[in-house]
């Protein structure tokens, strides 16, 4: 998995939509549609490992919510049991704890940091940072058109993803103009978006 980083980002710029799934039932939609990277966001082991096998099977990389998947501890155990066993690409996960651990097995590690206020942005932005994540997925994303200025001047944060309440190309490319290289969403009719000029959304 040493190439997996490489793959993430390199995937991300030419279809920058990530599919945001609760559970399997929407892998096969998400890889019909072209997406390259899947979020599972909450399902149990055993259909995760499925998830997985269909995944791999299309060359798509497959990212799991470690505080979400049931069957494995929220711990550093639970990280390598999905990077060993599972063999997912990634984890995403609120618990900065848990980055290091997924960087050491060679994950892909998001971390999920949820904007309510202003206050919760100045809280959360340290803990990123001291953590390091891969990248960063911002909730919800249709706010980070207005608050990357402040972002801006931070310099010192990862790639950020935009996630949540996010319905429409048109705020797609807000998005993608604020700074974000991808956006997560469960809305199936964006799941087809790429930067090609004549991508033809659906």
């Amino acid at each position: 998995m040493a190439n997996v980083r490489g793959r993430f980002f390199e995937n991300l710029k030419a279809r920058p939509v990530i599919a945001g799934l609760r559970d399997s039932t929407g892998v096969e939609a998400a890889i019909r549609h072209g997406v390259g990277v899947l979020f599972i966001l909450g399902e149990d082991i055993f259909a995760l490992q499925d998830s997985v096998a269909k995944a791999h099977a299309e060359g798509r990389l497959i990212l799991a919510h470690v505080d979400l998947i049931k069957g494995i501890g929220r711990d550093e155990a639970g990280v390598r049991f999905l990077a060993r066993t599972l063999g997912v690409d990634g984890i995403l996960t609120t618990r900065g704890n848990l980055i290091g651990p997924a960087k050491r097995e060679g994950l892909i590690a998001v971390q999920r940091l949820f904007v309510l206020d202003s206050e919760s942005l100045e809280a959360g932005l340290p803990t990123v940072e001291k953590a390091a994540p891969d990248a960063v997925e911002m909730l919800p994303g249709v706010i980070l058109p207005t608050i990357a200025g402040q972002l801006a001047r931070r310099g010192t944060l990862p790639p950020l993803i935009a996630g949540g309440l996010i319905r429409t190309a048109a705020q797609v490319d807000a998005v993608l103009s604020a700074g974000a290289v991808a956006v997560s969403t469960s809305e199936r009719s964006l799941w087809g978006y790429s930067r090609n000029p004549d991508r033809g959304r659906r």
